[in-house]
């Protein structure tokens, strides 16, 4: 699922079964109606190709690494509100 900043569904792809989510997230952005300024995601999205999708795009990532990753820029001040789509 992909949110606006206020929590507000904007579109959604369904995995099967098992599938991890991750393929379904540059489709996603591709459906976004402009351009955001930042794209918030969890570490279950964390990937190098989809950082440089984001960038590309004209916009900055705030994605965490997994724990074993090295480190990447993710400010808190904008990661911690990934809330607003959590509870969406």
């Amino acid at each position: 699922m992909i949110a606006d900043g206020l929590g507000r569904a904007i579109a959604f792809r369904l995995a099967s079964g098992q599938a991890h989510e991750l393929p379904h997230a540059v489709p996603l952005l591709d459906q976004l109606p402009s351009m955001p300024k930042w794209v918030v995601g969890d570490r279950g999205c964390t990937s190098h190709a989809l950082r440089e999708h984001i960038w590309d795009m004209g916009a900055r990532p705030a994605i965490p690494p997994q724990r074993h990753e090295a480190s990447v820029a993710c400010p808190n001040w904008i990661y911690n509100n990934r809330n607003q789509v959590e509870r969406l």
